[in-house]
């Protein structure tokens, strides 16, 4: 949480603030997510399997539209993927 905080009082500007913060929350479900995902499949459930591959699509859909709606603000990308 220290690391989300101090984007906030960094001296990006606002948007940028939001585009890193989003990004490291999203980056960190993702992460957090495909480690779930080595576990549900060594024990074999793969009804959590499919469960959590459909929130990682999520994340990356959320993602796309982050940095859609950020370009046309910004006109770059939000960040490097």
């Amino acid at each position: 949480m220290h690391e989300y905080k101090e984007i906030f009082t960094s001296d990006l500007s606002e948007v940028e603030k939001v585009a890193q913060a989003f990004d490291l929350v999203t980056s960190r479900v993702v992460d957090h997510s495909l480690k779930e995902i080595e576990l549900f499949k060594a024990m074999g459930d793969k009804e959590s399997l499919i469960k959590e591959h459909i929130k990682i699509e999520t994340i990356k859909f959320a993602r796309g539209l982050f940095d859609e709606a950020f370009k046309n603000a910004v006109g770059r990308s939000a960040w490097d993927e």
